[in-house]
């Protein structure tokens, strides 16, 4: 193989002292003799991603590499299916000659070709993919920021960043496919304890296309604001903490859907639970000290459909009108709700009231936990 200059291709431009020139060479050597050609080192370096060229490898694994026509043809799935599948992944679609493809790509295809096999409609195949790939998307950046933290040490070369990146990735990667298998197939155990298929399901031999479900939003309030005040550092702290304040409170029947910047989405099949879910959220935040904004939070029971582990439907859009109303640190929730809830809680008709968006008057209560040897 022939010798790359790569100071002559100005891969060392920009690198003034002599220990950054030594690590970048030691870095360019090595992955140009691990197989990266001259263009991706190039590009890798123009984009300030040549660190992570390693772990990128790593990731893929080696062997042999198709092209979409051969990936097609080895797992019986017609390519424009497979088109479909990576752009719903979010993946970028590759000239038809590239063989860019790898071993897991071709296991993935023929897993398509079995689910398709076994019954699987296109086109819920291909909301599977988007949604698996949203949610996957933010597993990957938590993993990614966690690793970073880890492992970045003070002085590092690029070099040395860049071979204990790609060591602990090819370490910890088995480990990390074991403990997503295990949360998936928790949360599969769990939606199928409080999954009910009834006569009609039965003699149909379909789903009901929509269901009746308990909604919620809460968020910060003031938190745009906040944001014109304290570093964006400190924001992303107050938008994570509220992430993990919804989570905690978040248990069965209540699950988090997701959260939108400073707002978190919960949807529960039993309008109680999900009382009591936001009540706590509430209280959590204010539990959280005066530098962090209070939460407030709107609820609504009604029809909604649910789509690649979302949901729509006017329930969604009612609990969303119901947080903009509601003052901070309260709950507030539709009449539906209202009269779908038993327990000991306190309740305040606030009356009807006209919601942006959402047509007609919409009588509307706010509610507290019964105070104690309350009537």
């Amino acid at each position: 193989m022939e010798q790359i200059d790569f100071e002559k291709e100005g891969l060392l431009d920009g690198l003034d002292d002599e220990q950054s020139r030594k690590a970048r060479l030691e870095l360019l050597e090595r992955l140009a003799d691990d197989g990266c050609e001259l263009e991706e080192l190039r590009q890798a370096t123009e984009e300030g991603r040549l660190v992570l060229l390693p772990v990128e490898r790593v990731l893929a694994g080696g062997g042999k590499r198709y092209t979409q026509g051969e990936i097609a043809e080895r797992s019986g799935v017609e390519p424009e299916l497979l088109e479909k599948t990576w752009r719903a992944l979010g993946m970028a679609q590759p000239p038809p000659d590239r063989r860019v493809f790898t071993k897991d790509d071709l296991e993935a295809a023929e897993a398509t070709r079995q689910f398709l096999d076994a019954g699987i409609p296109e086109d819920e195949f291909i909301q599977l993919s988007r949604s698996l790939s949203q949610s996957m998307a933010g597993v990957a950046a938590a993993v990614g920021n966690a690793f970073a933290d880890a492992l970045l040490e003070a002085g590092d070369t690029e070099a040395e960043l860049a071979l204990r990146y790609a060591e602990a990735t090819r370490e910890l990667t088995p480990l990390l496919d074991r403990v997503v298998r295990h949360v998936l197939l928790m949360q599969l155990r769990e939606r199928a304890r409080s999954a009910v298929i009834g006569e009609s399901e039965l003699s149909s031999g379909k789903l009901a296309g929509s269901q009746e479900v308990a909604v919620g939003f809460a968020d910060l309030v003031g938190f745009t604001k906040l944001g014109e005040r304290v570093p964006s550092e400190e924001l992303g702290m107050v938008a994570g903490r509220m992430e993990e304040l919804a989570s905690e409170v978040a248990e069965a029947p209540v699950r988090m859907v997701k959260t939108i910047g400073d707002a978190a989405m919960l949807v529960s099949e039993e309008p109680g639970p999900l009382v009591d879910a936001a009540l706590a959220l509430v209280d959590a935040a204010e539990h959280e000290g005066k530098r962090f904004p209070p939460v407030h939070a709107g609820l609504a029971l009604g029809d909604a459909l649910p789509r690649g582990g979302d949901w729509y439907g006017q329930p969604v859009n009612l609990a969303s009108r119901i947080t903009d109303f509601a003052v901070p640190g309260s709950v507030v929730v539709s009449k539906d709700l209202r009269e779908a809830v038993d327990g000991d809680y306190d309740w305040s008709e606030i009356g009807s009231r006209k919601l942006k968006g959402i047509r007609g008057q919409t009588e509307l209560f706010r509610v507290r936990r019964a105070e104690p040897g309350g009537g």
